[in-house]
């Protein structure tokens, strides 16, 4: 049994057509019909009903199909990636961050393994809104995207690797009447107005989804972080954020409190199945050392 037998194999019970397999697999309908039948031959059993129009796998073709198309795939990943670092480490990949959120700094472990394994691999990053990691990573300009897990990405049939939670701030100006708390309850936020980007929104609407207040909630969607932090200074308002955030380091003019919620941001790591960068593979399986 060899691999070639198993792809033509898995791609014939895809197709249930051996000369259009034949055309996808840029070989003759003889090679793979010959092949299957040597398959057969040393399995001891048919894998498909020939007499059915298109092919029909048999009972023990089923189980074999099940079994060896995720086998294959994972060999498939084993062997990207194996060529990657055969070929001197290097290729290509582009990352974006989401707009207002500072999940870099969880990545810094795995770019410097990445630039001291593969010093010929290039990095490429960008700071993008969720739409445009949405058609990044559907027009291939993008590899990966990193930011607050919404729902959209699974629906849009993106693979989804949660990665941590975060810890919620909620910020105010020093002025404002709750710079003065430690610690908040839902209530204390009711008649504020929140001045957000549009994933912090999401996060907003989840957090009061269920509270009384949430009519007395007001939300303002803003471009950028830099015009929410302008916001909560000029009129008075609020915003939320996390401690990575840069305009909260050794920032005197802001007051940040924490909120525990069960809501508190998760960041995700979204891929799109259909890229095939194979250096995709070798980042994810490095994301278990966050």
């Amino acid at each position: 049994m060899t691999l070639q037998q198993l792809k033509y194999f898995i791609t014939v019970a895809e197709i249930g057509n051996i000369t259009y397999a034949a055309q996808r697999l840029y070989t003759s309908q003889p090679t793979i019909s010959r092949q299957i039948q040597m398959l057969e031959a040393e399995l001891g059993y048919r894998l498909f009903n020939r007499r059915s129009k298109p092919l029909k796998l048999t009972e023990s073709g089923k189980i074999l199909y099940d079994g060896m198309k995720e086998a294959l795939s994972q060999i498939d990943h084993t062997l990207q990636t194996a060529q990657v670092a055969s070929e001197g480490k290097s290729g290509t990949l582009s990352i974006a961050f989401q707009t207002g959120y500072y999940a870099e700094y969880m990545f810094f472990k795995i770019i410097d393994a990445l630039r001291e394994s593969w010093p010929a691999l290039k990095l490429n990053y960008n700071k993008m809104t969720t739409t445009e990691q949405h058609t990044g990573l559907e027009n291939g300009s993008i590899d990966i995207a990193i930011g607050l897990e919404l729902p959209h990405w699974e629906e849009a049939g993106f693979t989804v690797r949660k990665l941590k939670k975060e810890e919620t701030l909620i910020v105010v100006s020093n002025e404002h009447r709750l710079a003065g708390k430690d610690h908040l309850e839902y209530n204390d936020l009711c008649g504020e107005t929140f001045y957000l980007t549009s994933p912090n929104g999401y996060q907003v609407d989840k957090i009061f989804k269920d509270i009384f207040c949430l009519d007395d909630v007001h939300q303002v969607e803003v471009k950028s972080s830099e015009i929410a932090y302008f916001k909560v200074m000029s009129e008075n308002g609020i915003t939320i954020s996390n401690p990575h955030d840069p305009y909260l380091l050794n920032n005197p003019y802001y007051h940040s409190i924490p909120f525990e919620s069960e809501y508190s941001d998760s960041y995700v790591c979204v891929t799109n199945p259909d890229n095939t960068n194979p250096v995709i593979n070798l980042f994810m399986d490095l994301i278990g050392e966050l």
